[in-house]
């Protein structure tokens, strides 16, 4: 079983990913190898801020490999990937299928940094496969 949460506005596999993991008023829980719906979980009564490190805590509890979600803030992002390695999918503007689809076809961005951050973590390089590799830089001037 591959276990994933997915930040959604609704309580079903068609409802949408919103562009901020805090605009989520519900995480599901999926086993996305059988497109299956484990659990859902509802966070509609919090507040924005609260609601994102609440789901941030409730992916890792139940130890879900990945999560699906728009942007991210800084305080979530730390639960999911410094703390606990969870793998963070940009699926904004999907419905939580489609986005479980991509994933597994790998056609989704990996989310490598906090919403306003400024770039990959120093103390852990690895999370940032998916940052723009572009700058060839190796510390020497030409």
């Amino acid at each position: 079983m591959l276990k994933i949460a997915v930040s959604t506005t609704g309580t079903v596999m068609d409802s949408a990913v919103p562009a901020y993991f805090e605009d989520a008023t519900y995480l599901l829980i999926v086993d996305a190898e059988k497109d299956e719906l484990l659990s859902v979980v509802d966070g509609g009564d919090l507040e924005p801020e609260q609601r994102s490190m609440y789901f941030a805590y409730k992916t890792v509890e139940f130890d879900c490999e990945a999560l699906l979600s728009g942007e991210i803030e800084a305080e979530p992002f730390a639960v999911l990937a410094e703390e606990n390695g969870v793998t963070r999918y940009l699926a904004a503007g999907m419905s939580a299928i489609e986005g479980v689809h991509k994933m597994n076809d790998y056609a989704l961005p990996i989310i490598a940094d906090y919403m306003g951050g400024t770039g990959c973590p120093e103390p852990d390089p690895a999370n940032c496969e998916a940052h723009d590799h572009g700058d060839d830089s190796d510390g020497a001037d030409m």
